[in-house]
């Protein structure tokens, strides 16, 4: 992975306390980012590993409590692409499973809005990027089968 940036992409599914079922975290870009709706996404620093900046990124961008947190899973999905920059990504996708919903605190200079969706809500317009719609969709085939 020499000379390409590494990012993560992280899905945030929580159990919705008055549901009892998966509801899943997006977020929609701000204006100059072009307004759209993805998971958290962002760059791992020097230093981190990509699970561990998935991590952080997940607690800027939303303002996540670690100790929300019921299991982290990788998913095995693994993207190379070149961004807007013009850089090369390395890009990998993980699963953050959580006891419960919360009051997402956005980051203005990412962000301009949150909702969460129920699991049986999500489909390929929910997000703009196939590689976001992917990694919800494995992520949903996993939820389906997990055991807590």
């Amino acid at each position: 992975m020499a000379n390409k940036t590494k990012k993560a992409q992280v899905i945030l599914a929580a159990i919705d306390e008055s549901s009892q079922s998966f509801q899943f975290l997006l977020l929609q870009t701000n204006e100059q980012r072009g307004s759209f709706w993805q998971n958290v996404t962002g760059k791992v620093e020097d230093g981190e590993t990509i699970e561990e900046g998935g991590l952080r990124e997940a607690i800027e961008e939303t303002g996540l409590e670690i100790e929300s947190i019921v299991d982290i899973k990788g998913l095995g999905l693994n993207y190379e692409f070149t961004d807007t920059r013009q850089r090369k990504v390395h890009e990998e996708s993980f699963l953050i499973i959580l006891d419960q919903t919360w009051n997402v605190k956005l980051d203005p200079n990412e962000h301009r809005s949150f909702k969460w969706v129920p699991l049986k809500d999500i489909n390929r317009d929910s997000v703009k990027h196939q590689s976001n719609f992917e990694t919800l969709a494995k992520s949903i085939a996993i939820l389906r089968h997990w055991g807590g």
